[in-house]
């Protein structure tokens, strides 16, 4: 189970990098163009997601990586629409 969290957790790791363009994004806080401030957790959303998505719903190692990676983009497209 251990190894099926890691594999996720990679997973959301990759999907960081790739959306860095090669770079990891550290948590910072940002502005919104409305003046509110808040915090960029960076690639830490990423990882743990895939760690938790991979865990839930794979059973092997290369499915708990390519869920890694597609359950941070799903999320993501949710929260970008629900979110106004």
């Amino acid at each position: 189970m251990i190894e099926i969290a890691i594999a996720g957790a990679l997973g959301g790791l990759s999907k960081s990098l790739a959306e860095g363009k090669g770079r990891v994004v550290l948590p910072k806080y940002e502005g919104a163009e409305d003046g509110t401030k808040y915090v960029h957790l960076g690639f830490a959303v990423n990882v743990i997601l895939g760690a938790i998505v991979a865990g839930y719903l794979t059973t092997d190692l290369g499915g708990a990586f390519t869920s890694g990676i597609s359950a941070a983009f799903v999320i993501e497209k949710f929260f970008e629409k629900t979110v106004v």
